[in-house]
């Protein structure tokens, strides 16, 4: 990993999402270094047996431990099949940290996270979750050496007040084939924080929770300024969803409950202070979290990179339905712009440019359905 850069545009972590995801970046055009960095991505299924817990199983890596560099893939499964061998329910998560000076590309996606599950059986539930964490040690020095200009212009007292962006994206698939689902046995939520290490304070914090409103209805509870929006059948057939896959999601629709939401592309404007010639560490946790129920129910969620493991997932889980059409139709609708303004502008001084020359600090986080997340700043 590089130790040594340029602060400016964009910085880079998870991957819900759909990855994390998210990237941080300062606007002030200024140099840093990278004092100590870290990654761990895990996943986990839990599986319930008419609500009890029953096999699990796991995988998690930390960057230095499990490997000495990127990339990090963790992945994890159960299922479930009949008396004749058939596959009447599965739950899987996966992770992934890539190294994103190795990236190429002035967004890098370093963190992903996706998870899903479905039941089709009478007895048989799943919780899943993914989590991706990175924690950065970087300093800001207040004299860029003998004979050398600052680096940076630093208050009086020798603090300066950076401003970062966070870049989200996301999407989320929900559904139910049959009006008899107890959601309040399922769960779907993703958070995306990025925090002080040393101090605590938080310095961006937002989740999407769907949440039950009666009558087989659900809708999602926004906490912070994500924007996200519903995505109905016609949509995603205006996205090239083919009509046999349509006329699937139209009957779930009509006999049950079929939910469809996206964190359309978006950035967010947060801000910290660094002191000169003083190491501060951030941390950008992206986390999922999906359960559904018994008996024809599945939740789907990607951050931090397209869908890769819903189309053989959903055709499982709702049979008739083309997987790859289906995917390609939901990870574009996620990847489109947001139709609101961004919460924030980039100052004048600040120049778009890849992970690995004009960022100063790094760190990711991922959750739900995303097409990619990011910080940056």
């Amino acid at each position: 990993m590089r130790t040594r850069f340029v602060q400016n545009g964009l910085l880079a972590i998870l991957g819900i999402t759909p990855g994390l995801v998210i990237s941080l970046g300062l606007v002030p055009r200024a140099a840093g270094e990278t004092v100590a960095t870290s990654a761990v991505v895990s996943t986990s299924v839990q599986e319930l047996i008419d609500g009890v817990p029953g096999s699990v199983n796991s995988d998690r890596k930390q960057l230095g431990v499990d490997s000495p560099q990127p990339p990090l893939d963790v992945a994890a499964d159960l299922v479930s099949t009949d008396l004749n061998g058939n596959l009447v329910s599965l739950g899987q998560g996966f992770g992934r940290f890539a190294d994103p000076d190795r990236l190429n590309q002035a967004n890098p996606q370093e963190f992903a996270i996706e998870v899903e599950c479905y039941s089709n059986t009478a007895s048989v539930s799943y919780a899943v979750q993914s989590n991706a964490t990175e924690s950065r040690t970087i300093l800001f020095r207040g004299s860029g050496g003998l004979g050398n200009p600052p680096e940076i212009q630093f208050r009086s007292d020798g603090t300066r007040s950076i401003e970062s962006r966070i870049f989200v994206t996301g999407a989320l698939v929900f559904w139910s084939t049959t009006k008899r689902a107890d959601f309040s046995d399922m769960t779907a939520e993703m958070q995306f924080r990025v925090e002080h290490a040393e101090t605590g304070e938080s310095l961006f914090d937002s989740a999407l929770v769907l949440t039950e409103t009666g009558a087989s209805e659900i809708s999602p509870t926004v906490s912070g300024p994500l924007q996200v929006r519903p995505v109905n059948i016609d949509e995603l057939a205006a996205l090239g969803a083919d009509a046999e896959s349509i006329g699937v999601l139209e009957q779930v629709a009509e006999i049950g409950t079929l939910a469809i939401f996206v964190i359309p592309t978006q950035q967010h404007r947060y801000t910290y202070t660094v002191r000169a010639d003083e190491p501060m560490t951030l941390d950008a946790v992206l986390e999922a979290r999906i359960r559904n129920a018994p008996d024809g129910t599945g939740v789907a969620a990607v951050l931090g990179r397209p869908f890769k493991n819903l189309a053989d997932f959903i055709e499982l889980g709702l049979p008739g339905v083309d997987g790859q059409t289906l995917e390609r139709s939901l990870n574009q609708a996620t990847s489109m712009a947001s139709d609101k303004p961004a919460t924030n502008r980039p100052a004048s001084t600040a120049l778009c440019g890849s992970f690995g020359m004009e960022l100063a600090m790094f760190a990711a986080f991922s959750l739900f359905l995303t097409h990619r997340t990011r910080i940056s700043g």
